[in-house]
């Protein structure tokens, strides 16, 4: 299902896309309800896909992050309101100006969850 841009922007932290040593980053945070994530489907910035072996997610407060492809039916990720995520994504830096990204996610009770917004890396 294709979660509405006014929907999908409400999950991500504007102005949270930044360059980091080791590729780059960015932040998310749940406004509605609990939810289990029991997958990661596609990832891509700027139409270029990104490997899910490549994004480690550290939700706020937890000890280590989980790399996106260990979530599975097996292990999967709660999530409940409020919580905040920074994901962290290795490979080449990101060039300064706009950027989109798309994310698919899997949650236990809606299936496949596809948001997609824009950020804007400083220069």
């Amino acid at each position: 299902m294709k979660v509405p841009g006014f929907l999908a922007r409400q999950f991500y932290v504007v102005g949270s896309l930044r360059n980091t040593d080791s590729g780059f980053a960015l932040e998310a945070r749940n406004p509605l309800g609990d939810g289990t994530i029991v997958g990661v489907g596609r990832l891509a910035v700027d139409g270029r896909a990104i490997e899910a072996a490549d994004v480690w997610a550290l939700r706020e407060g937890d000890p280590e992050a989980i790399r996106s492809s260990d979530v599975t039916t097996a292990h999967p990720i709660q999530v409940r309101q409020g919580d905040k995520v920074t994901l962290q994504v290795a490979g080449p830096a990101l060039a300064p100006g706009e950027h989109r990204l798309e994310v698919e996610l899997v949650e236990l009770n809606l299936g496949a969850l596809q948001l997609s917004v824009s950020d804007r890396l400083a220069g």
